[in-house]
């Protein structure tokens, strides 16, 4: 991987907190990060693809609200993490989103 030591050095401690080596706690970040995404489709806590749920599109249409709710959440922790908004289109043009195996 390739970070500064620095960082390096904070993710050790981090890890250390929680009794998970390095590796397992960066996964479960970017696990995490997924989850919270809403153009993505369900991951379990191990990161594997939850099979049978609707994709992401099918949920925006099933329950608009719930959804928007949803990336409302996910773009507050983009911005908190990114230091600026999650792009608009992301929520508006469901081009990019998760489709399945059909991609």
């Amino acid at each position: 991987m390739r970070v500064h030591p620095d960082l390096m050095h904070i993710l050790d401690m981090r890890a250390k907190e929680r009794n998970l080596s390095r590796s397992a706690y960066i996964e479960s970040i970017l696990i995490g990060w997924c989850r919270a995404d809403p153009r993505n489709p369900k991951l379990d806590p191990r990161g594997k693809l939850v099979e049978g749920v609707p994709s992401p599109l099918e949920q925006m249409n099933n329950n608009s609200f719930a959804w928007g709710q949803r990336f409302m959440r996910f773009s507050q922790a983009y911005h908190i993490l990114m230091g600026t908004e999650a792009p608009q289109a992301w929520q508006t043009e469901p081009q990019d989103y998760w489709m399945g195996d059909n991609e």
